[in-house]
């Protein structure tokens, strides 16, 4: 749900020898993960991905500056992931509100990168007071008019929340996009008060989709994604903060198959000389490809998403973590 990215200082941490080190636990044994390019605008530039062999955290090497970076979130970016968020919103955001009611019932929420607003926007106004924070003025003027919220448009860490201000903080789709995750979250986690909980969700790096597809998979996102989480970097970077864990989950719901075969179509078809289009610009499905969509489904989705839940290498990871006293 998150349209753009979250600015801070984006320098990958580095040993006095220069050596690259992890970010997020400073270990100095840094594999490389792999190379690819923005499938989703079809541009050549290409990225790397390196690997922290601790903590197993994968991160961008040399990411755009924020000042580059409204380049790589288009205004077609934007549509897109607006339009995902909006699409069928009531049962979207089903099993996200009954995650939070398992914890908490009433109190003040706070969503991190609400976007338009449509998860705010499914929370029981009587029972919640809804704040926001949003980096696009457009987008959070729409999350105001649709969900009620108080919402701040900026960085997360310009933000004038006061320390123990919310009983739950949520974080859909959003991590992944910030240049410091550890230091943004540390500073969200003091707007939390005692016993409140933190509830995120980030694509999982280790899931059975990430390794099928590889530099086709849709989750890489890149640039967009800075950093890439598994399970165990999320347990390590919330632990290192302080909080408790009550879950963490990697879940086989939500998935990347269809556009992850439309990035491997689009290669298809530049091969034989074809022009393709770009994920950017693509809107409705057409009857064809709706129908390869709804086979992938039944035949590949959906199966092995209940496997890859079972064996916990589903493709978002789900963590709840929980403020002490």
């Amino acid at each position: 749900m998150h349209s753009t990215q979250m600015t801070q200082n984006s320098t990958v941490a580095r040993s006095t020898s220069g050596q690259k080190v992890c970010p997020l636990c400073g270990y100095d044994r840094i594999l490389h993960f792999l190379n690819a390019t923005d499938r989703f605008h079809l541009r050549p530039e290409l990225y790397t991905l390196l690997r922290c062999s601790a903590c197993s955290c994968v991160w961008l090497a040399d990411p755009p500056s924020p000042e580059e970076m409204p380049y790589h979130y288009s205004q077609d970016y934007h549509e897109v992931i607006t339009s995902a968020a909006e699409h069928k919103e009531g049962k979207r955001w089903e099993k996200h509100r009954a995650i939070v009611a398992r914890y908490k019932e009433q109190g003040a929420i706070l969503d991190i990168g609400c976007s338009s607003g449509s998860f705010l926007a499914s929370m029981d106004n009587g029972r919640w007071k809804k704040y926001g924070i949003e980096m696009d003025d457009a987008t959070a003027e729409r999350a105001r008019l649709s969900s009620g919220a108080e919402v701040f448009v900026g960085d997360v860490m310009n933000a004038p929340f006061l320390p123990e201000s919310f009983d739950v903080i949520t974080a859909f789709d959003v991590v992944e996009h910030m240049y410091r995750p550890r230091m943004v979250l540390e500073r969200a986690l003091r707007w939390l008060r005692p016993g409140g909980i933190f509830f995120a969700r980030v694509p999982n790096i280790d899931s059975w989709e990430a390794k099928l597809f590889k530099t086709y998979w849709y989750g890489l996102e890149l640039p967009r994604h800075l950093y890439h989480f598994s399970v165990t970097s999320m347990k390590y970077l919330m632990t290192e903060l302080g909080v408790s864990e009550w879950s963490v989950t990697a879940t086989g719901l939500g998935n990347h198959v269809e556009p992850s075969v439309g990035y491997l179509y689009q290669q298809v078809l530049a091969r034989f000389g074809f022009s393709p289009l770009s994920m950017a610009k693509r809107r409705r499905a057409n009857l064809p490809w709706r129908v390869v969509r709804k086979a992938l489904r039944m035949g590949l989705t959906f199966p092995a998403s209940r496997v890859a839940s079972a064996a916990n290498a589903g493709v978002v990871i789900e963590v709840v973590f929980r403020k002490q006293n």
